[in-house]
């Protein structure tokens, strides 16, 4: 599938792909959970030439992620988060731990998100069935339905996985 294609599929993770799947997409989101608003900033904080910046900042404006608001500072304007936006910090969050528990060395610096009002890194994140239990990609099918249908008309979608259970 060639990545213009991705905005169209059935697959809810290369719709995202097509709106936040590069790295600096990623890194511009990053920053913007930690509070940058400012064209400046992100440049400064991620290094990233101006044109490139730019042209995702648009795209991220473009998708609803950001929306644009007149800088307190009158000469300017802040790039902000829309609801959508907000709902990517667990994305990120399980990127984070993803990363924490498999790239660093023990002797390694690593920066660390923490709860700001106990100081504890918030729990490991799962995906967990309705009774409770922790669930693997073993334990996952992929159906399709509207989305607007109730999973009960879902049909399953033929994937090697299906084919062993």
């Amino acid at each position: 599938m060639k990545r213009g294609e991705l905005v169209n599929s059935a697959c809810p993770i290369d719709r995202s792909l097509s709106e936040v799947g590069d790295t600096w997409t990623l890194q511009i989101l990053r920053d913007a959970m930690h509070g940058v608003t400012r064209f400046t900033d992100f440049s400064k904080h991620i290094g990233l030439a101006t044109n490139v910046l730019s042209a995702r900042l648009q795209k991220l404006v473009a998708v609803g992620i950001f929306e644009i608001r007149e800088s307190d500072l009158g000469n300017s304007h802040e790039y902000v988060l829309t609801e959508k936006g907000r709902d990517f910090h667990t994305v990120l969050a399980a990127l984070r731990q993803w990363g924490q528990k498999h790239l660093f060395d023990e002797d390694e610096p690593m920066n660390r998100a923490i709860d700001a009002r106990t100081g504890q890194p918030p729990r490991p994140m799962t995906l967990t069935a309705e009774d409770g239990r922790e669930l693997t990609p073993d334990d996952m099918l992929i159906v399709q339905s509207r989305a607007a249908d109730p999973i009960e008309s879902a049909v399953p979608i033929e994937t090697p996985r299906r084919h062993r259970h």
